[in-house]
């Protein structure tokens, strides 16, 4: 069986190395330019564009401390999950797509298991001369699982997966031929660019996630379920 690992105390040490590099940044402004003497709003240095930067740098300073922190309890409560798959071993469409997640440590749920899997398109667009993708979920399904079930034995599932979810990645994502040669972008103001039209992803990538309600830290795991055959396993004549 293919094993593929969660770890909420890896999620927690980027976190809180985004806190830190956005800590320092921060302080680092207040070191070259100064703070502002006033907290006056009509005060020139107080909408000085990177006064505004310092704070916007605190307050994720603050946003990604409160996730590490979370994260950190959660992998004290639960500790790491692994994903085992059934035979072959990967995701195929149009096929069952099978296995358990394991977790370490015993899972006092107070609620239903939710066991939710999404595939997911990556689009590319063009933002200000740059190119950048955005992740649209195209398909999902969900399984439940009583909150009695033992989850260091596993969480159980099986879903049946369709044939296709729309078009084949296509690494520029633009098809070949005279008529798809331009992507297209439609931009709502408010909200970021989303793709239009019948236009072929650039990627495309499936999760696996599972959550129950608990008295203390929810339990929440989420893995990236592989889709290409594992190394080392040839395939039998």
């Amino acid at each position: 069986m293919t094993q593929t690992q969660f770890s909420p105390r890896i999620e927690a040490l980027v976190a809180g190395g985004i806190a830190a590099a956005a800590l320092g940044g921060a302080a680092w402004l207040g070191w070259m330019i100064g703070w502002p003497g006033s907290f006056d709003t009509s005060d020139p240095d107080f909408v000085n564009p990177f006064s505004i930067m310092i704070l916007g740098l605190l307050g994720a300073t603050v946003w990604f401390a409160v996730k590490a922190v979370r994260l950190e309890l959660r992998y004290r409560a639960f500790g790491n999950t692994v994903l085992d798959l059934d035979p072959p071993g990967y995701l195929r469409p149009g096929g069952p797509f099978s296995g358990r997640l394991k977790v370490q440590k015993p899972v006092a749920a107070t609620g239903p298991f939710r066991l939710v899997l999404t595939c997911y398109d990556v689009h590319a667009f063009e933002d200000d001369g740059e190119r950048k993708t955005s992740n649209f979920p195209v398909w999902s399904d969900e399984r439940s699982l009583p909150p009695d079930t033992d989850a260091t034995q596993g969480l159980a599932f099986r879903f049946g997966l369709p044939a296709s979810v729309g078009p084949e990645p296509v690494p520029s994502g633009i098809l070949p031929g005279a008529g798809s040669r331009y992507r297209t972008t439609v931009h709502i103001p408010g909200m970021r660019k989303v793709v239009a039209g019948n236009i072929p992803p650039v990627g495309r990538f499936w999760t696996l996630v599972a959550t129950a309600p608990t008295r203390g830290p929810d339990f929440r795991a989420e893995v990236v379920v592989p889709t290409e055959r594992p190394r080392g396993h040839s395939r039998l004549p």
